[in-house]
């Protein structure tokens, strides 16, 4: 570990935007469409963190074709992005997340995102919360098909290639088991938990996170390189 840290790597969903319960809802009428068995422990560790392709194959018990996959794709976040368009006053960034991210921008610390999430989707969130006041969406890495989902590190080491950052001098900012794990397996400078106070207890038990927090207002600065 590093106490030297230049840059910020944050997964997006559940992370800046908690949109845990959307993305929820989404998958369950998509089974629910496709008469599919998809459980609240499923949601619960399969969903978050793993790609689309990952969760559809698992979902649907077999190797699926391109077409099959894209087509699918589209009908489960069409269901998302509909039932976030539907609820304006829930599409906000996490508490405390424009603090911080001003902060990082203001002292030129290099940052992107690194998520899981369908590239129209990404687009998406850029539209609805003006994100290239401060990324780059030509750096966000996301689910385009090339990586494998957390646990794997792909998505945060190519990241950190993106923005020109050693891993090992970036903070990785997570939300969910997998990329928590995803972040040590890349061996990240820092690891940040962000979590809400039903799971505050589950995330002690990772002794390897870095700094837990319910507000990113909460995050060390001291380690940043300015």
């Amino acid at each position: 570990m590093t106490s030297s840290i230049t840059g910020v790597i944050f997964d997006f969903n559940g992370t800046l935007f908690n949109d845990t319960a959307f993305h929820n809802e989404a998958w369950s009428k998509f089974a629910e469409q496709n008469k599919l068995v998809l459980t609240a422990e499923d949601l619960e560790t399969l969903i978050h963190g793993h790609t689309n392709k990952e969760i559809l194959e698992f979902l649907y018990k077999k190797v699926l074709s391109n077409n099959e996959l894209k087509k699918y794709y589209e009908e489960k976040e069409a269901i998302y992005r509909n039932i976030c368009t539907n609820n304006p006053k829930a599409c906000i960034l996490a508490p405390g997340a424009e603090f911080f991210i001003n902060y990082l921008h203001n002292n030129n610390i290099k940052k992107t995102i690194a998520t899981a999430s369908y590239p129209k989707n990404v687009e998406f969130y850029f539209s609805i919360f003006n994100l290239a006041r401060w990324f780059n969406i030509n750096q966000v890495i996301h689910d385009n098909g090339e990586y494998r989902g957390k646990p794997f590190p792909d998505m945060f080491l190519a990241a950190a290639k993106e923005i020109q950052v050693p891993i090992n001098e970036c903070m990785i900012i997570e939300d969910s088991f997998a990329g928590i794990q995803a972040a040590k397996n890349a061996k990240a400078g820092k690891i940040i938990a962000k979590t809400t106070n039903d799971n505050l207890d589950k995330f002690s038990e990772f002794k390897y996170i870095d700094q837990v927090i319910i507000d990113f207002k909460q995050i060390n600065r001291n380690c940043l390189n300015i």
